[in-house]
C-alpha cells in the first residue's frame, strides 16, 4: 500500500507549545483522536544526564511541539495518557516511552510500534526514513540526528526535523495496519507492543556496574595500570556529572588508557598524552594528578571483573544442549516460512531456557513466559514433541566416579 501524503500543511502550521495551558488544550482538542503520534529528542549524546528535551507530536489534524524545558507541569499530559483510549504510535519505542515514564511521569498504556509492526511483516529497512521512502514516497533528512536539541532557541530547521518524524508516523501506521491484518498479524505486534509499554511502566534503576571502568582496549593493562584508570576514569564520571557533559567529551577513552599505561606524574607529562583535551587539562590538572597517585597507591584488589564462566550454553548439559540444537532447528525453519527473523520468533536466550525448563503443554509454555504467547502457539505444535522426550539415564557403570567431595560443574 502506498499513499500520497504531504507532510507541508503540518509543518507550516504547527504549534510550539511552551506552557501547561496549551499542552491541556492541546489534549482537549485530541479527545476524539483515535491515534496520537509522538517522538522526543534527547540531547543525552552530548550531556551526563539523558532526558527528554524535546516531544514532537501529531494527530490526523495538527502537530506540535511541546517543549520540556520550559514547562514544569505535565498533569495534563500524563491525565490524557492514563484516560483515553486512543492508540499511541511510536518508531522504536522502547527508549522514548521509557523516557516519558522516567523523566516526566508519563506512562503510555497502549502503543503501536511501527518498527515492531515492521519486522513483523518480513520488512528488511527498518528505518522510520525507509518506511516513508516505502510508502509515503519521499526520504527523511536525517542530518540534524546528532543535534543538541538541549540548545534554545530552537531553529527552524531543528523544529521541522522534529515534526516531520510524528507527523510521518500517522500515514505510515495506517499502510503498515493494513498489511498487518491482511497477514493475520495484528495479535502479534499488539502483544509485541503491550510488552514494551510494560518494560517502560515497570522499569527499575539499574544499580551502577562498578567494572564500567572496563573501558574498549582495558584488557591490556596491567593490574597497576587498571587501578590508575580506575581513578582516572570516576574523576572524569564525577566531573562529568557536575558540569553535566557527556564524559567522552572531557576526556576521550584513548586518553585514559594513555593515562593509565603511562602514569605520567607531571603536567609535562600529561600535556603529552595523545587525545588529551587541554582545556580539561587546564582546569583540572592537579585533580588528575591526585587520581594518578592514588592508582599508584592503590591495593590491586577489585580490579578485575569476575570470570563469568558459566554461558547459558554450558549450564546446559549435552543432552539438554542437543535439545536446544533441535529446537533452534525447528525455529529457523518457521521463521522462514513466516519470513520473520528467527531471533524475532525466538531470541536465542530462549532457547537455552526452553532446553533446561522443558514445558510440556501449551499451557506450559504460555505460564513459562520463556516466550510471547503469540511466539508460543506459533512454535508449539513442532517443539512440544520435542520437549517432551526424556533424558537418557546413565547406568552405574557408565557413570563417571569424582573424587570425594569435589563439585563438578556442567
Amino acid at each position: 500500500m502506498n499513499i500520497a501524503f504531504d507532510p507541508s500543511p503540518f509543518i507550516n502550521n504547527a504549534r510550539l507549545i511552551e506552557s501547561t495551558e496549551e499542552v491541556a488544550n492541546f489534549f482537549k482538542r485530541a479527545s476524539n483522536e483515535d491515534v496520537i503520534a509522538v517522538d522526543i529528542e534527547s540531547a543525552a549524546f552530548y550531556k551526563y544526564y539523558s532526558k527528554v528535551n524535546l516531544i514532537q507530536i501529531a494527530t490526523r489534524k495538527e502537530a506540535a511541539i511541546i517543549d520540556p524545558q520550559v514547562i514544569s507541569d505535565f498533569t495534563p499530559f500524563q491525565e490524557f495518557a492514563s484516560k483515553n483510549k486512543c492508540m499511541w504510535l511510536f518508531h522504536g519505542g522502547d527508549f522514548d516511552i521509557s523516557m516519558l515514564a522516567k523523566n516526566l511521569q508519563i506512562f503510555i498504556p497502549r502503543m503501536f510500534d511501527t518498527k515492531k509492526a515492521a519486522e513483523l511483516i518480513g520488512i528488511k529497512e527498518l528505518g522510520l526514513r525507509a518506511l516513508t521512502e516505502k510508502y509515503l514516497g519521499f526520504t527523511l533528512d536525517k542530518h540534524l540526528q546528532r543535534c543538541d536539541w538541549s540548545k534554545r532557541p530552537l531553529t527552524k530547521a531543528m523544529i521541522e526535523y522534529g515534526l516531520l518524524d510524528a507527523v510521518c508516523l500517522i500515514p505510515v501506521y495506517d499502510c503498515l495496519l493494513q498489511e498487518v491484518c491482511e497477514l493475520d498479524r495484528l495479535e502479534w505486534v499488539m502483544e509485541e507492543c503491550d510488552f514494551i509499554a510494560k518494560q517502560a511502566r515497570e522499569a527499575h534503576t539499574q544499580e551502577p556496574d562498578p567494572y564500567a571502568f572496563h573501558i574498549k582496549g582495558s584488557s591490556y593493562l596491567s593490574l597497576r595500570s587498571l587501578a590508575v584508570l580506575r581513578e582516572v576514569w570516576t574523576l572524569r564520571e564525577e566531573i562529568a556529572s557536575e558540569l553535566d557533559r557527556a564524559p567522552f567529551m572531557l576526556l576521550s577513552n584513548q586518553a585514559l588508557l594513555e593515562i593509565a599505561r603511562i602514569c605520567p606524574r607531571s603536567l609535562a607529562g600529561l600535556n603529552t598524552i595523545k587525545g588529551m583535551n587541554h582545556e580539561f587539562l587546564s582546569k583540572y590538572g592537579t585533580e588528575i594528578q591526585k587520581a594518578i597517585r592514588e592508582g599508584l597507591n592503590a591495593e590491586l584488589v577489585d580490579l578485575e571483573k569476575p570470570v563469568q564462566y558459566h554461558s547459558r550454553e554450558e549450564l546446559l548439559n549435552a543432552w539438554e544442549g542437543e535439545l536446544a540444537k533441535a529446537i533452534k532447528e525447528v525455529r529457523d525453519k518457521i521463521a522462514v516460512k513466516e519470513n520473520i527473523p528467527p531471533s524475532v520468533l525466538a531470541p536465542s536466550h530462549a532457547l537455552y531456557s526452553l532446553a533446561k525448563a522443558r514445558p510440556q503443554t501449551l499451557g506450559e509454555l504460555v505460564q513459562s513466559e520463556i516466550l510471547h504467547e503469540w511466539q508460543a502457539r506459533l512454535l508449539a505444535n513442532e517443539i512440544i514433541p520435542l520437549l517432551e522426550q526424556e533424558p537418557p539415564k546413565l547406568s552405574k557403570r557408565a557413570r563417571r566416579r569424582g573424587r570425594p567431595n569435589r563439585r563438578r560443574y556442567l
